[in-house]
């Protein structure tokens, strides 16, 4: 009974391992290059999520500066090659010409969402 018990403690936790790394790990990884990429280390995240069919990373960071003081949640977009894409902060006002230029950066950061987070 007890080398039963043992051996079905050994399959779970090697079936939670193993779980742990197909989920997690993509994740810690994706986290791991947008702390590199941000100009302090000092982040939180939610949301991340890992794309296997894209190879992209999308989710939520709160960056802050070296006084620990957070900026704010930013969506991000961490593409296969590396590349980092925040959401875009520019508002939409000024001129015509001006307003047009927002919306554009805005429709292509969701074209990019959509194509590689989704």
């Amino acid at each position: 009974m007890r080398a039963l018990t043992s051996i079905l403690v050994g399959i779970t936790l090697f079936v939670g391992c193993l779980a742990a790394w197909w989920f997690l790990w993509p994740v810690w990884k994706v986290e791991a290059h947008v702390r590199q990429q941000l100009p302090t280390s000092f982040a939180t995240f939610s949301g991340v999520k890992y794309n296997r069919a894209t190879g992209a990373g999308c989710g939520y960071v709160n960056a802050g500066n070296s006084q620990g003081v957070l900026h704010g949640t930013t969506h991000f977009i961490l593409l296969p090659d590396g590349s980092l894409k925040f959401d875009p902060s520019d508002r939409v006002a000024g001129t015509t010409l001006q307003q047009l230029e927002a919306i554009r950066k805005h429709s292509d950061y969701l074209a990019l969402v959509y194509a590689r987070c989704a």
